[in-house]
């Protein structure tokens, strides 16, 4: 009996698991920059298919950028701020554009491996170079970030 409820509350805790929690960043790793002009990171992330992991990843990647910092970077500060949550609700309308239709605009070069993972679903590794000069005047000119300096 004792086995049977174990292993059904590890069960619970395994489909319960929210995946896209606050924190991902141990998902994006540092790999090189170019002064303060481009940042190069890798990002794992998991989809139904092939093209949702890749969204997924590169989403990923600039999900930190913005609310958490590039760890080990130069850019290991968040862009627009920590409460993720508050941020998007006042910059909704510019953060669901961007995710949607401009992300793919700020990176430079990247390389992609998929693979299959569990129950037919697929995880995408993704190395971007992200265009940090174009992302932070874009920032400024929507009024999501202050310019720099002032």
């Amino acid at each position: 009996m004792k086995k049977t409820i174990t292993i059904m509350v590890l069960l619970l805790m395994a489909c319960g698991s929210n995946k896209h929690g606050d924190f991902d960043s141990a998902e994006v790793n540092y790999i090189s920059n170019d002064r303060l002009e481009s940042l190069t990171v890798s990002s794992f992330d998991i989809g139904e298919n092939q093209e949702e992991a890749i969204f997924n990843a590169k989403r990923l990647a600039f999900q930190n950028l913005f609310f958490r910092g590039i760890s080990n970077s130069p850019f290991n500060k968040p862009l627009i701020g920590i409460n993720e949550h508050v941020e998007y609700k006042k910059h909704k309308d510019y953060l669901n554009s961007f995710y949607n239709s401009r992300m793919g605009t700020f990176i430079t070069n990247y390389t992609q491996s998929v693979s299959k993972v569990k129950r037919g679903k697929r995880s995408a590794r993704i190395d971007m170079t992200i265009n940090m000069l174009a992302l932070r005047k874009d920032l400024e000119e929507n009024g999501i970030i202050k310019k720099f300096g002032l």
